[in-house]
């Protein structure tokens, strides 16, 4: 039947539109208690754009494309932490880009080493 993963089909749009998609995960975040959510929203509305806040935490998932691999990974640096650099893992979103011939040169889902 031909099942598609989330990968396969951000990454055939990228390759269609020949963009750089940032991917925003944001499900773990929907499984917070109320007041945990509140808390990591206020830390997030420090550094996500005020236009974009409300997009990325009414959703599961949200898609931002940009022209340039650079634009897009400084976007998702800016944005999204790295799990290694965050003191309690509730907070962390994961972000990733993927590119036109589908390979993901960035991602923020990086750990601490023991």
């Amino acid at each position: 039947m031909g099942a598609k993963r989330l990968y396969e089909m951000v990454s055939f749009y990228a390759k269609e539109n020949n963009k750089y998609i940032l991917v925003i995960d944001n499900t773990s975040w929907c499984y917070l208690d109320s007041a945990k959510q509140q808390t990591v929203m206020e830390f997030y509305d420090e550094v996500i754009d005020e236009d974009e806040i409300g997009e990325i935490f009414s959703n599961q998932h949200t898609f931002y494309e940009f022209d340039t691999q650079a634009v897009a990974i400084d976007k998702a640096s800016e944005w999204f932490p790295l799990l290694k650099d965050l003191n309690d893992s509730d907070f962390f979103i994961e972000s990733y880009v993927i590119t036109p011939v589908g390979t993901i040169p960035f991602t923020n889902k990086v750990e601490a080493r023991s």
